[in-house]
């Protein structure tokens, strides 16, 4: 018996039970002690699509078919073959459909499978064909619920076309949701789905008389879990949320320490039996903790650059991209953060990356993530030679074979880099002058930047309550309905160029300018590491000021030399310090840098 964790096994005995009575058949379906070395037993498969249909119950109604087929043909189903699955009919790789086919099918150990519905086995016409292909060659009969069970060729076609609608029907299903939620949306409702971590869903509903179908008047996202002085009760889903960018935003921390900190306060998540980075950095990520929620803005899509692999298992879409702005919708709840703090708590897990937090890692390379390739310029891998503790910078794009253009630089540069590179960065920092000048300039640039999107966001409110009075004024007949249209479309004008100047600024900041909390941390630690002599810092505390000043290397091809690019302007510190071999600093050059990104070549001796 294959179960997923989200059917547990007495609850699927229950309903095999009450199946087989129903159906008069406790003798023939859902039997126990059969001698599964016998040949001429019969598998049962049913199938729903996601974690809350398996909480309905409509489940036994699938079994109940299983049941009446199964007497029928006078055929007994084990209870070992009664088999269910709780994932989509678009992807056939799926725990009890693979055991089905591997274990049971290829092993020539069942005389034959009953299907309560065509569309329970799958709404992909070559996922059928396949499975049918596969079990007449095994010399095992199907059996369909809603369809004919024949391999001649009107039987055949009948199946072909019942799939190709059951995937119409799927699509239809979609389209539908998809169009009735944004619908709800334009009017001022929010989703009908769950809401995000933090919010509970609410709504307002009333029975009408006529077809006795229940209508939403409104419905919206409430903060979890509120207390009598309207902040979040401690340890709840919104405490969560907030102290989260607190923690990211705020205080610099790692999402690795935030889910180890969760998993200390002993606090469940949404998802996992316990916190992970990827559940921190997920929710982190979620833009409708600053109050402005959007609908229908990403979408999955199966990755190109990947190998097609086995074509009648699916093609898994793995990848989430944005989708194009004009199918984007958005809708506001009760703000748990501030734009400026979600950006800060973005910058910073953007600029750990893969080069920070993985103190889990065996192998231990400073600028893991930061080691930029030559050719490509995508972050270089980590590789220790086994038995040893030689460690090695390499491309893993160049042994990556199912891309279109793998890159061809196959070098490896020395992890010895680190220690001389870290030496470097030491006699740049030991400056005190310069450091004090560059973070209070990133501190009042970044100043500048929050006060000017404050500003922006202040045109926004002023423009939306403009709005709300000519609309007043309308309804008072003070102006025409072209009039109307022309001062709201003018308002709104204003507001989406505002909401364009904020996420310009936005992307300023989280792409180039530390924020003033960010630079009083780093002159902070920077301080304290200098306290201790920088050079014998311990590894965690040199990661963690590499991320900080966003650090990237870029070797030359032949590995004689090397660039370091930094978030701040080290140009200064340079100057005068050819005594120590240091090359002359140039600015820019290269697509990929940042404004005020510097350039210092070093060459090996």
């Amino acid at each position: 018996m294959v179960t997923t964790e989200v059917m547990n096994k007495e609850r699927l005995d229950r309903y095999i039970l009450e199946a087989a009575k129903a159906a008069g058949y406790t003798d023939g379906f859902g039997v126990t002690g059969c001698d599964l070395n016998l040949k001429l037993w019969w598998a049962a498969y049913t199938r729903q699509s996601t974690r809350e249909q398996a909480e309905n119950d409509r489940l036994s109604e699938y079994l109940l078919t299983c049941a009446k087929l199964a007497k029928q043909r006078g055929v007994v189903v084990p209870r070992e073959y009664v088999i269910y699955d709780a994932l989509s009919s678009e992807d056939f790789n799926r725990p009890g459909i693979t055991r089905l086919r591997r274990e049971l099918i290829v092993g020539r150990r069942i005389a034959g499978v009953i299907i309560p519905f065509q569309g329970r086995l799958s709404a992909d016409p070559l996922h059928q064909l396949t499975f049918e292909r596969e079990c007449a060659y095994y010399g095992v009969q199907v059996i369909y619920g809603d369809a004919p069970g024949g391999q001649d060729w009107g039987s055949q076609t009948t199946r072909l076309i019942q799939a190709q609608a059951n995937a119409l029907r799927v699509k239809c299903n979609r389209d539908n949701a998809l169009a009735g939620n944004i619908a709800r949306v334009l009017a001022g409702k929010v989703p009908a789905h769950r809401a995000s971590y933090g919010y509970t869903y609410r709504a307002d509903k009333i029975i009408e008389p006529r077809t006795g179908r229940a209508k939403v008047l409104r419905a919206w996202w409430e903060i979890n879990e509120l207390g009598p002085d309207g902040e979040p009760v401690w340890e709840s889903q919104a405490w969560v949320v907030r102290q989260i960018f607190v923690w990211l935003g705020d205080e610099g921390r790692t999402a690795y320490w935030v889910a180890k900190k969760l998993n200390e306060l002993r606090i469940p998540p949404p998802f996992r039996t316990s916190w992970a980075p990827k559940t921190v950095i997920k929710i982190a990520g979620h833009k409708c903790y600053t109050g402005k929620a959007e609908y229908n803005a990403n979408g999955r899509f199966v990755n190109p650059d990947r190998p097609l692999g086995d074509l009648t298992l699916g093609m898994r879409r793995t990848l989430i991209r944005p989708k194009p702005d004009g199918e984007k919708v958005t809708f506001e709840v009760s703000a748990l953060t501030t734009e400026e703090q979600w950006v800060r708590a973005n910058n910073s897990l953007r600029e750990r990356g893969r080069g920070r937090g993985k103190q889990g890692k065996r192998i231990r390379a400073l600028f893991r993530g930061r080691m930029l390739c030559p050719r490509c310029r995508k972050p270089m891998s980590v590789l220790q030679k086994k038995g040893r503790d030689q460690v090695y910078y390499y491309c893993r794009a160049h042994y990556c074979l199912w891309l279109k253009d793998p890159c061809s630089f196959n070098r490896f540069a020395p992890g010895t880099w680190d220690d001389e590179i870290w030496e470097e960065i030491c006699t740049m920092l030991s400056n005190d002058a310069w450091l004090e000048q560059q973070l209070t300039a990133e501190s009042s640039r970044a100043e500048d930047i929050e006060k000017l999107i404050r500003l922006e966001q202040v045109k926004i409110n002023q423009a939306k309550i403009r709005i709300g009075k000519v609309q007043e004024g309308w309804e008072k007949g003070f102006y025409t309905p072209g009039e109307t249209r022309t001062r709201i479309a003018d308002h709104q004008g204003t507001i989406a160029k505002a909401e364009a100047e904020i996420k310009g600024l936005q992307d300023q900041m989280m792409n180039k300018d530390l924020s003033t909390i960010e630079a009083e941390l780093l002159r902070e630690q920077i301080r304290s590491l200098r306290d201790r002599n920088l050079r014998q810092s311990a590894f965690e505390e040199k990661a963690d000021l590499v991320a900080k000043l966003g650090l990237k290397i870029l070797p030359t091809e032949d590995l004689k030399s090397r660039k370091i690019y930094c978030r701040l302007n080290l140009a200064q510190v340079n100057k005068g310090r050819e005594q120590y071999g240091f090359a002359k600093v140039t600015f820019g050059g290269a697509e990929w840098t940042e404004r005020r990104t510097f350039e210092l070549v070093f060459s090996l001796k």
